[in-house]
């Protein structure tokens, strides 16, 4: 009885440390480019196509306790100012006007190439709402401009009754061409367990972002 005490305390020792391990390593990480580095990669599935927006899904493998899938949305958008598209995925009086997902955003501090927003999502009854704090970055890598979110839960106090997400990476990548198109692809992932079952979320989450990213276009033109 002894012997099997001890070799299931070693084992949830080794078990402590492992997860500590890895919590450690996921905070390391800064971008979802780095993020994605260290997993084995699922074959993206597309599951919705309407007015050229795709969404897709594949799945990531961190390791045997941590997988996560990771979401993709592609379209391409004409333009006449980079600097305009940036700041309609950044500023929150643009941001309020195309997102239908977003309650009230706020910018907490605002530089020219990094920024820390606060999102109150707007999370259908009777589901808990949620909220996301992130830092963001602007970077430039050859004809492409990144837009890197990670999220920081412990910036400011969470509000009652509102959940607050916890790790969270995304990134808008804006590939800039001569005929006045822009690819655009935004990706993110999420680690933070939630009280809503994926049929119904998924969804939910799709329409939203089918909606608002053809809000996006037309707030362009």
């Amino acid at each position: 009885m002894m012997i099997r005490s001890v070799v299931l305390l070693a084992t949830i020792f080794v078990a402590f440390i492992e997860l500590q391990a890895q919590n450690v390593t996921l905070e390391g990480i800064n971008t979802l480019q780095e993020f994605v580095s260290k997993t084995k990669k699922g074959s993206w599935e597309e599951v919705k196509n309407k007015k050229g927006i795709s969404i897709n899904y594949r799945d990531l493998v961190v390791s045997e306790t941590i997988e996560t899938r990771e979401l993709s949305v592609r379209f391409n958008i004409k333009y006449s100012s980079i600097d305009s598209l940036i700041a309609h995925i950044k500023m929150p009086k643009h941001v309020r006007n195309w997102n239908d997902a977003v309650r009230e955003i706020s910018l907490l501090i605002n530089n020219k190439r990094s920024w820390i927003s606060h999102t109150v999502y707007d999370i259908p009854f009777p589901f808990k709402q949620q909220d996301l704090v992130t830092y963001s970055t602007l970077n430039k890598d050859g004809d492409v401009i990144i837009l890197s979110s990670k999220s920081i839960p412990n910036y400011i106090q969470p509000k009652k009754g509102v959940h607050r997400e916890g790790y969270n990476l995304s990134e808008w990548r804006l590939t800039t061409s001569n005929n006045e198109v822009v690819e655009v692809e935004f990706c993110a992932i999420s680690l933070t367990n939630s009280s809503i079952p994926r049929f119904l979320k998924d969804p939910i989450i799709q329409r939203n972002l089918i909606n608002s990213f053809i809000n996006l276009k037309q707030g362009l033109l």
